[in-house]
Order: C-alpha cells, then sequence, then structure tokens
C-alpha cells in the first residue's frame, strides 16, 4: 500500500471529520484496486453463507469421496480421527461410505448420515440457530440400535456443547482445519470436472474461514480502520438513526401509493416478535416496528388488523449486526396462525426461514442510491415500489386465505 492512503490526515482526523472527504478517499481506494470490499466466496455473493442448507450440501458433498472434489476420502478420514475415532478411518471402510442428507426416523431427522460397512456416522449441523428442544437425544435414541458403531457429531459454528452428552461437539473452525490439511495434501487434479470440483472445495473452505475468524489479515481493511476507526461508531449511528426514520417514511410513500383498489395503511406501530425456539423450546423475543397496507376486508370485527403488506424492521435497526439480520425487511404479516400456515403454502418459495407472522419476507435492498438522494427518501421510494409488486403477486393469495380452507 503507497504512503499517500491516508490524505489530508490532519483533516480526517479532526472531531468532526469531512465524511465527504473519507467517502472521496474509500472511493480513490476502490478505483486503484487497493481495496475492493464485498463478498467473493459464491456462498456470500449469493447470501447463502448464513443458510445452513448450504453449508449441509457442502459438507455432505465433501464426505462422499466419490464426488468430483477428488479429495478421496480424507476429509471424512480427518474428521474421523477429529473425534477420536480414527481406528474407523483405518482400511478401506471409508472408501464405500454413502452419504445421505435429511434421514428420517422415528423421532427425528439427521441433517448428514454417512453410513460405512463399520460406522455409521450422524451428523446434526447449526450454523446460526440453536438445538432444537431435545433434538441430539432424540437423533442419539433413534440411531442408538444396530450392529455398526455410530459416531454423533454436533458441528457448529462455535463448537456449542450439544444437550445429550452422546455427541461430540465440533465447530466449523476444526471442520475448516481438517479440510485445509485434506486440500493441501491431495495431489492436482487431473481433469477439468475434477479441478472444477476441487476451486468449490477451495472457495468453501475460504467462506469457513472468513466466517471463523481464520481469514488472511486484510492490509487494506486494516488500514482503513486504523485510519478511520475512531469515527466509525459516530457513523454507525447516523446509520441507525436514517433506519429508524424510515418506519414514518414508508408509511408516507404508501400512502400515495395507488393499487387499484381502497386500502389503509396502518402504522407505524410497535409489535413484539417471536424468534426461533431454541434448545429448552423457549423463544427469544424482539421489539419491531411495522407498516402495512390492507384492504377493509382484512380488519377482524374489532378494528383490529389481520393481515397486511408492508414493512418490518427492529425497534433498534443495525444492518450489520447478527449477519445482517438486523436489516429492514418487506413482505406479508398475518397475525392468524391457520392463515399465516395457508400464505406459506401458496406463497412464492423462499430460501430462508419465516419470521415471526411473516409467512414470505425479502431483505429491504439498502444499496446506497447513485445520484446522491437522501437515504430516507430513497430507501422509503424503493420499499414502497416493492410493496406494490409485492401486492399485485399476493392480494389475492390473503383473500383466499383468510377466507378459509376450501
Amino acid at each position: 500500500m503507497s504512503n499517500n492512503f491516508v490524505s489530508n490526515s490532519e483533516e480526517l482526523m479532526s472531531v468532526n471529520p469531512d465524511w465527504l472527504v473519507i467517502e472521496a478517499e474509500l472511493a480513490r481506494l476502490r478505483t486503484a484496486g487497493l481495496w475492493m470490499p464485498g463478498p467473493a466466496g459464491v456462498l456470500d455473493v449469493v447470501q447463502a453463507a448464513g443458510k445452513e442448507r448450504a453449508h449441509q450440501l457442502l459438507i455432505g458433498w465433501l464426505l462422499d469421496p466419490r464426488r468430483p472434489h477428488d479429495l478421496g476420502t480424507a476429509v471424512l478420514a480427518g474428521l474421523l480421527a477429529a473425534v477420536g475415532r480414527a481406528d474407523l478411518a483405518a482400511g478401506g471402510g471409508p472408501a464405500r461410505a454413502r452419504v445421505e442428507l435429511e434421514v428420517v426416523k422415528a423421532q427425528s431427522r439427521a441433517d448428514i448420515v454417512v453410513t460405512a460397512p463399520e460406522f455409521t456416522l450422524v451428523i446434526e449441523l447449526k450454523v446460526h440457530a440453536d438445538e432444537g428442544h431435545e433434538q441430539t437425544t432424540r437423533l442419539a435414541d433413534d440411531h442408538a440400535a444396530g450392529r455398526r458403531a455410530v459416531v454423533l457429531l454436533f458441528l457448529t459454528l462455535g463448537g456449542d456443547a450439544p444437550a445429550d452428552g452422546r455427541f461430540a461437539p465440533m465447530s466449523l473452525r476444526t471442520f475448516a482445519d481438517l479440510l485445509r490439511t485434506a486440500v493441501e495434501h491431495a495431489p492436482a487434479p487431473r481433469i477439468a470436472q475434477t479441478r472444477r470440483g476441487r476451486e468449490t472445495a477451495v472457495d468453501y473452505l475460504e467462506t469457513l474461514e472468513r466466517m471463523t475468524g481464520m481469514a488472511p489479515d486484510d492490509q487494506a481493511a486494516a488500514r482503513i480502520w486504523l485510519s478511520y476507526g475512531e469515527h466509525l461508531p459516530a457513523a454507525r449511528e447516523a446509520a441507525r438513526a436514517v433506519l429508524r426514520r424510515l418506519p414514518a417514511a414508508v408509511a408516507a410513500a404508501l400512502g400515495g401509493l395507488e393499487v387499484g383498489e381502497p386500502v389503509k395503511v396502518v402504522g407505524p406501530f410497535d409489535y413484539v416478535a417471536d424468534g426461533h425456539p431454541n434448545r429448552n423450546g423457549a423463544f427469544r423475543t424482539y421489539d419491531e416496528v411495522g407498516v402495512l397496507l390492507a384492504k377493509p376486508s382484512w380488519f377482524a370485527a374489532d378494528g383490529s388488523l389481520a393481515a397486511g403488506i408492508g414493512f418490518g424492521a427492529r425497534a433498534e435497526p443495525d444492518p450489520f449486526e447478527e449477519g445482517g439480520e438486523l436489516r429492514p425487511f418487506l413482505g406479508i404479516r398475518a397475525r392468524d396462525p391457520e392463515v399465516n400456515a395457508r400464505l406459506k403454502e401458496v406463497c412464492a418459495p423462499q430460501d430462508h426461514v419465516h419470521w415471526d407472522r411473516w409467512p414470505r419476507w425479502e431483505y429491504l435492498d439498502l444499496a446506497l442510491p447513485e445520484d446522491g438522494e437522501e437515504l430516507v427518501t430513497a430507501y422509503a421510494a424503493r420499499a414502497a415500489e416493492r410493496i406494490a409488486a409485492l401486492w399485485e403477486r399476493n392480494h389475492a393469495l390473503i383473500d383466499q386465505a383468510m377466507a378459509g380452507p376450501r
């Protein structure tokens, strides 16, 4: 990095920094190719790095010795050795292993099951979610019987302890370590298919290393933080203030929306969202703010709103906390669980889990407007445009769901 990384340093490091100067400096670095922020791995680009299903598919693929990663049994053998069962990796057993996903038993469903003549490996995978109520116990009981040795593995982002002691804990960082060992010791692939497969394995390895803090130092990012870091908390609070103003701005934008029939804008209103259950079956709650567009027929007899299409956000939003999960979102909200369930069946599928009473939702795009438009105005207009599209696609489905089963 050149010595002119920071220009006008005295101005930049003043108590009240000139944010336009900082923005220009960052733009210069991007143009020069000295700082290229943003996702690079495939899972990060398609916003799937936080999705358990994506990791399940890739880990299952890596454990299968017949797949074109051309790593053979190295990943499977390394995993067995890491949990103290190197004896099962000896001989030709791993080479004859079969991998299955979503294996359903009497009282459980296993994420990954690897079956070989000498052993069965059962993996329960958690990326961001907590263990379900008695989940590992039910899995262990279902897979206890049989003539093969059974290895039970609780694979999580941070190496969390399972509720049932029959499972061995392992972090994705440990899995990344053994994957890197397998890649470094594997012979070079010889055909196009295995070269592509090896690239996929390496790409996933780099994603795991980023997620678990193992990635090589990003010198450019470090320099930016060391240069401007003391001012970034102020910038973050300014961004939060912008997002806190967004619900009222979205309500105003929806008030001018034409959808071809009488509608009412409800909100901003406060509500408490139920999160996903933890291993004890308890739900964590979150304070949120909503703004919904609704037909007169979507109101209950007491005047309360039963369903709507619109905007939701955490009461204290932050687009970068908890893996981006605190970003504002758009979608369908239905109060009644039965209506909610029917909407889940008929609405367009989504690649993320349903949230609270929102059976269909998507994040609001927070990319900066290119023309320098005021942020709240630009985001509110963007939200209204997407809500109009969601309305066109889904309002009749809400009518049907509220009418009840046919």
